[in-house]
């Protein structure tokens, strides 16, 4: 049986294509997904919406007020690690960035011209027959004094990979699908140099109360525990948020889009969607690996629902 086929294409899309064609078959043709989400992405989302909140100007406060309420509200305050977590991780960043970057804003060197902005755009020009590529950018900002464009992107890591600038996941950066994707919107939309300037934040989602009483196994409180994390972050800001401003470089960036409209390309064609067994266990293990062995219909499955919105991009 022909599958359906995905109308538009995100950098995520294109990357669940690249690690297996079944995989982004039952995410991206038949929009299924699980039900329960990580902890991991659960840091991920409600730190993205702090990070927005502080590049619209909110105060501390406000944001730390706003993401406790966000937490309670999808009922992810069960793990009681998950807040004390959030607020050591948003206070460092307060601490870490607010007064550099009152000082390069109040002086206007920058000029915000996007937060939280979807686009799409076709690969050959508008009105063609050619794969549309959607995404929402986290900030993109004007460089007054270079008159360049910046593409602000969030990234909440948990490797310390992050922290050497000479490290593979700084130099695949020009490889990477989401940053090819939006800086190829941004140089059509404003005609100008575009660069990356990765807002980096390293986590600890290991990080637990420590052992108090060796005979009894008593921990700390989460009380004690969120100070001395919250201490932790405060102190060690230069380690823990980093970013780095890096050029769009006019051709390994052409390369890269080229082959990203030949993925979405083949991707459009696909009649009989392939397994590739050497990505089961990838990025903590496949949520369908059941439905492929098929011991399980992912059409009566539990653990996923289907979504309306395919491409809200999460960093």
């Amino acid at each position: 049986m022909e599958v359906k086929k995905a109308e538009h294409f995100s950098a995520s899309s294109i990357s669940a294509y690249e690690r297996c064609q079944k995989l982004y078959d039952y995410e991206y043709n038949q929009r299924y997904r699980p039900i329960n989400i990580s902890t991991s992405l659960k840091t991920g989302l409600m730190m993205h919406d702090a990070q927005e909140m502080y590049l619209r100007g909110f105060n501390q406060l406000a944001v730390l007020d706003s993401i406790a309420q966000e937490v309670r509200d999808n009922a992810w305050d069960k793990d009681p690690l998950l807040l004390p977590k959030l607020r050591s991780y948003i206070k460092g960043y307060y601490n870490r960035w607010e007064r550099e970057d009152k000082e390069a804003f109040g002086t206007k060197r920058y000029e915000v011209m996007e937060i939280e902005e979807d686009f799409r755009f076709n690969a050959l020009g508008p009105g063609t027959d050619s794969p549309a590529f959607v995404g929402r950018v986290d900030g993109v900002l004007r460089d007054v004094i270079d008159d360049s464009i910046l593409l602000m992107e969030h990234k909440n890591v948990s490797s310390k990979d992050w922290q050497d600038p000479t490290s593979i996941s700084w130099q695949s950066l020009p490889m990477n699908n989401q940053v090819t994707i939006y800086a190829e919107y941004l140089k059509r939309k404003y005609d100008l140099p575009v660069y990356l300037w990765y807002d980096v934040v390293i986590t600890s989602p290991n990080t637990k109360p420590k052992i108090v009483d060796r005979k009894t196994k008593a921990r700390e409180s989460i009380e004690a525990f969120e100070e001395r994390l919250t201490d932790s972050y405060l102190e060690n800001g230069v380690d823990n948020y980093i970013r780095r401003k890096i050029p769009v470089l006019e051709n390994s960036h052409k390369y890269r889009m080229m082959e990203i409209v030949e993925i979405a390309e083949e991707a459009s064609r696909m009649i009989h969607p392939k397994r590739n067994t050497q990505a089961c266990k990838s990025f903590g293990g496949c949520p369908f690996f059941q439905s492929c062995l098929g011991t399980e219909k992912v059409e009566e499955s539990s653990k996923f629902q289907i979504v309306e919105s395919l491409y809200k991009e999460q960093g």
